[in-house]
């Protein structure tokens, strides 16, 4: 566990140090994909299948964020964009204005991670709940 903090600590002091490259080496960007897949799952279990009468978005998102602190690190160090359709989520992971991970809480996998100098505008695909049906 501590080894993971450290390694999350190096993550954020790098996205820290140059705006817009954040997560430009391979095996950071796909731990940070890991970890961003795992709260994305949560928050769309929670949504989907927990009591969240008279939550908004946000405050579904923090009450699952206190839980782990990878969670709050994400949070804290990148623009986090949820988006909400039926019983599912799709959130975004972004640096400024650039998408880094876009992620449907339905599926087990990360749908999209892209590198640095091929980052789009951090915006919803269209396509993005199609996964979910």
């Amino acid at each position: 566990m501590k080894l993971l903090l450290i390694i999350i600590a190096l993550l954020m002091t790098n996205a820290c140090a140059a705006e817009n490259q954040a997560l430009c080496d391979t095996e950071d960007r796909y731990e940070a994909a890991s970890h961003f897949s795992d709260f994305v799952q949560k928050v769309n279990f929670k949504y989907a299948l927990e009591d969240i009468e008279g939550l908004n978005n946000e405050q579904i998102i923090e009450q699952v964020a206190r839980t782990d602190e990878d969670y709050r690190a994400i949070l804290n160090n990148f623009n986090v964009k949820s988006y909400f359709e039926d019983d599912n989520v799709v959130m975004l992971m972004c640096e400024g204005d650039s998408l880094i991970i876009e992620d449907a809480g339905c599926t087990a996998k990360v749908e999209k991670v892209f590198e640095c100098g091929e980052r789009p505008a951090c915006a919803l695909s269209t396509n993005a709940f199609k996964v979910c049906n």
